[in-house]
């Protein structure tokens, strides 16, 4: 498994102020809202770069983390982002007001790597990714301790996970074994494994919860699983080595990454039919995501120099390019939203 070819992640962060998250009025909030920011995980440099998704600027200097960060995301009220760790093994819990590390949570013994990691819609908990031993930790965000361990089956090199939207199913794509793991967040169990493609890498859930779609890294390949039956109903043929993906608004498409074809793929979830746009020569993307009106996504590009590309989602052209470094291997994403920029987004 490369971890250079699929290293860091990249988390879109919208920080809300205190006063939407708390349910007060809205004449009781400040008079500017608090910027949406791009977090991104630089694996070469074990630390994150902040971007001011406005301007799409540097913001200061990047934030040490702990040994080779690789996948990132932010609890849903946009305060805080945990950064998976690969060779710590840890988590670092980013506090976004100030940009600094606020925690580390050990998740695993010196001998094991930590891959993804994903927060439950209440944001209560955090599910990470462990190979070795392979499976998956459970993480009180309240107070950043280990409260559960699900082991799956050795050998499985868990890596990609997500959480369906009701909070009540992890997905774990196991890239070891080709594999999908199903646990029950109440119990904390592994319910199910699924057969999917070779190598499988990252997954994502439909926003109405009814469709995980796992992308194959080793056949160019997308299952699609059926959530309810827990059974794959449709293998969807992309680019080479697809890695990350993520669904728009609305769930009527799926952009997915080629990390080996240098290109992303775009999948009509009612048709199953899919576009694909080529990206600049000697292009790595590696995961995206989106804005909250969708009208861009953010796809990171790990070639050298690493860097982020603001996709236009109505041409599906490259509107903006932005560079983190040489050789950060900028990668992954996820987007956490202001309640204010989310009511925008609806109305259009």
């Amino acid at each position: 498994m490369s971890y250079l070819r699929r290293s860091s992640r990249l988390v879109i962060s919208c920080l809300m102020p205190l006063g939407v998250l708390y349910g007060f009025s809205l004449a009781a909030l400040p008079a500017a809202a608090a910027p949406a920011h791009a977090y991104v995980a630089n694996f070469s440099t074990s630390s994150v770069s902040v971007v001011d998704t406005k301007t799409n600027k540097i913001i200061g200097s990047p934030i040490p983390v702990g040994d080779s960060p690789l996948y990132l995301t932010v609890t849903p009220n946009g305060k805080f982002v945990y950064v998976a760790n690969v060779f710590a093994p840890s988590v670092s819990v980013i506090d976004t007001q100030t940009n600094t590390v606020v925690a580390t949570v050990a998740v695993a013994s010196a001998s094991s790597l930590v891959n993804g990691i994903a927060i439950t819609p209440n944001g209560k908990f955090a599910y990470v990714a462990t190979d070795s031993p392979d499976g998956v930790t459970v993480i009180d965000t309240k107070t950043n301790t280990v409260v559960a361990s699900v082991p799956v089956a050795p050998g499985s090199a868990p890596f990609g996970l997500a959480i369906t939207p009701d909070g009540e199913s992890v997905y774990v794509a196991n890239n070891g074994n080709g594999t999908a793991s199903v646990i029950d967040t109440k119990t904390n169990t592994l319910v199910k494994t699924i057969s999917v493609g070779s190598q499988p890498e990252d997954v994502a859930i439909t926003p109405d919860g009814g469709f995980a779609y796992m992308t194959n890294n080793g056949d160019g390949t997308v299952s699609v699983i059926d959530t309810t039956a827990n059974i794959v109903v449709k293998t969807i043929t992309v680019g080479s080595s697809p890695d990350g993906l993520a669904f728009t608004r609305g769930g009527d498409f799926a952009y997915v990454c080629n990390s080996g074809s240098g290109s992303f793929s775009v999948i009509d979830t009612d048709t199953y039919t899919v576009t694909t746009i080529a990206l600049p020569a000697g292009s790595t993307p590696d995961s995206l995501a989106f804005t909250a009106n969708g009208k861009a996504a953010y796809m990171t590009n790990q070639n050298d120099p690493g860097s982020i590309w603001v996709i236009d989602t109505t041409t599906n052209l490259i509107a903006d390019t932005i560079t983190v470094g040489v050789r950060p291997l900028p990668s992954g994403v996820a987007i956490s939203r202001r309640r204010r920029e989310t009511e925008e987004s609806n109305a259009e």
